[in-house]
């Protein structure tokens, strides 16, 4: 029922994956009631996570008549007027989405009922279910992710709840979606002080479709919850019910929806937990 995927094996395993595909067969046991598979990756090498942060604008100083000041506090007002819009506009679009929206997959993760993939995997990755959430170790560099493998999906709302418990400054953790296996797929992936959503080719480099700094709508040390939702060629993406950036984009229009987790650093020490992974169908 689900894939299990990591993404490094690519490249060594690229000229031999007919020959792994026509042994499985023989070397994967039924452990669970479903089958799961391990596949040769199709993610390049994840770019470089910015660093630098947006300088704030300097607030003008008051001259004696304070038309500065009033300036500075006018253009506050506005800004808090227009966050409080876009709250409303988006609170208003998910209850639409949401009246629209079938469920079609929830995991609350209590036990392992979906047969996610648990145990060590290549010696720098563990994954376990415990307490009520997925929780993954990382013992080195490297990205993987978990797939809902029953179907694909074109629109769709997807959700889940993230949170960077150890290293955070050197993990990251998100969604994968539209993935079309030997091809490539789309990631949202969350960072503590950085988001990102790219385009994950079998051939190229990834292609950074949205970024910036969210450090104003986590929370750090708890979970943080990452939304996509997809119509069409439209893709848009938020946190904690607040949303980061909408884009067109028809590269892959349909395929499966994961989750995913990445250490970048060679001595690993990250840990992610998941939590709350739910999936809808939206009507086309």
């Amino acid at each position: 029922m689900f894939e299990r995927i990591n993404q490094y094996q690519r490249q060594l395993l690229w000229g031999v994956g007919l020959i792994i595909i026509l042994l499985i067969p023989a070397v994967i046991a039924v452990q669970q009631r479903n089958w799961r598979l391990r596949e040769v990756a199709v993610v390049p090498t994840a770019p470089a996570i910015p660093t630098a942060s947006p300088s704030a604008t300097p607030i003008p100083t008051a001259t004696p008549d304070g038309r500065a000041t009033a300036t500075t506090i006018a253009a506050t007002a506005t800004a808090r007027v227009e966050a409080t819009n876009v709250a409303v506009t988006a609170t208003a679009d998910h209850e639409r989405l949401s009246a629209r929206a079938k469920l079609i997959f929830r995991d609350e993760f209590v036990d392992n009922r979906n047969a996610w993939y648990t145990g060590v995997f290549q010696e720098i990755e563990t994954n376990q279910i415990e307490d009520g959430v997925f929780k993954v170790n990382w013992a080195g560099r490297g990205t993987s992710y978990e797939l809902y493998m029953v179907r694909d999906f074109s629109d769709f709302i997807a959700e889940i709840d993230c949170q960077l418990v150890e290293q955070p400054a050197a993990a990251g953790c998100g969604l994968i979606f539209s993935l079309i296996d030997d091809t490539g797929y789309y990631k949202y992936e969350l960072f503590e002080d950085y988001y990102r959503l790219f385009l994950v080719r079998a051939v190229g480099e990834p292609k950074i479709l949205a970024e910036g700094n969210p450090v104003e709508l986590m929370t750090p040390g708890s979970p943080n919850r990452l939304r996509i939702v997809r119509e069409g060629e439209r893709i848009r993406i938020f946190l904690n019910g607040t949303a980061l950036d909408a884009i067109s984009d028809a590269t892959y229009l349909s395929g499966k929806i994961g989750i995913t987790t990445s250490s970048y650093t060679e001595a690993g020490g990250s840990a992610i937990w998941f939590d709350n992974f739910v999936i809808w169908e939206l009507p086309s």
